[in-house]
């Protein structure tokens, strides 16, 4: 059993951690909208009659081998009068964060992580945290999502994957250097309070299967593979596979994908609206499937 569920917080979009070739137009009495994968990277353009934006899928975290990007997606940038992200970091400080995080993650005085799990599990997270030199009792207040996300960020940077080199972050950092506007289609206490409403259980289920298995780093670079190539097909079946496995995590899915991307989806929709160009990045997780965002826009 692979790090399945890790991949969420690479795809998903969280700001805290098929080939589709071709065009597509759909109408019926209003605009059309037109999708359009560019060259083999992953990003997508997509048009209307007044203007086009540029969708591109962000991994959140990432190692330096992930750079230089495509002169496709450079020149996209380049191009569009506005960056759109799901959360514009640059203006999110450390205070904020750790405020969210004890708002939405912290148990109530006198309860604690370890009242909610069996003992075999906190002590096999335990074990998992010590080899990154982590003690779960330092932990011990919070609740199961930020512990996971705790986890998955020790594996990552141990792995040599940064937020630093994250899709969001490169360009966040070149908007701010060449004064380009930034907008947000979420806002992190949005983001921390949708995930810290998933069942517990759910969150519970998820940290077992990925707790001491050794296939991460094989199973990413697939992932980081599927991306590199643009290959929607792939990327889809490594972000779907737990759901089609594990049918009981359709709650997760629900809240985490399709409810965020049919809310993107609306706002990118208004963007198609006017006239000028928007350059967005969402998580990679959001654009395929059936209720992603390239299919949402298409029909």
């Amino acid at each position: 059993m692979k790090h399945r569920f890790i991949i969420s917080i690479l795809v998903l979009a969280l700001s805290f951690t098929l080939v589709i070739g071709g065009a597509y137009s759909c109408g019926s009495g209003r605009a059309a909208i037109q999708v359009e994968q560019q060259g083999n990277s992953f990003i997508w353009k997509v048009s209307s009659d007044t203007t086009h934006v540029y969708l591109l899928g962000s991994v959140h975290v990432a190692s330096q081998d992930l750079y230089p990007l495509n002169s496709t997606i450079e020149n996209a940038f380049e191009s569009a009068d506005y960056l759109v992200v799901e959360v514009n970091t640059n203006n999110v400080s450390q205070d904020s964060v750790g405020q969210l995080v004890m708002q939405y993650g912290a148990y109530p005085l006198g309860d604690g992580f370890k009242q909610h799990v069996s003992a075999e599990l906190y002590n096999q997270l335990n074990g998992e945290l010590q080899e990154y030199s982590v003690n779960i009792t330092q932990l011990d207040n919070f609740k199961p999502w930020v512990i996971y996300t705790v986890i998955s960020q020790a594996i990552f940077e141990n792995l040599g994957y940064k937020s630093e080199y994250g899709i969001d972050h490169y360009f966040l950092q070149k908007a701010k250097n060449s004064n380009k506007n930034i907008l947000e289609l979420e806002t992190l206490e949005y983001q921390l309070a949708l995930i810290s409403s998933i069942p517990d259980e759910i969150t519970l289920k998820m940290m077992q299967y990925d707790v001491g298995n050794p296939d991460t780093e094989g199973y990413l670079q697939g992932l980081f593979d599927a991306w590199k190539n643009g290959d929607a097909a792939k990327m889809e079946a490594i972000v779907f596979e737990a759901l089609i496995e594990e049918p009981e995590l359709a709650p997760y899915y629900e809240m985490m994908y399709d409810q965020r991307s049919v809310n993107m989806a609306q706002k990118i929709k208004e963007y198609l609206s006017g006239s000028e160009t928007y350059f967005i990045i969402v998580g990679a997780g959001h654009l395929v499937g059936e209720n992603g965002i390239l299919n949402l826009l298409k029909n």
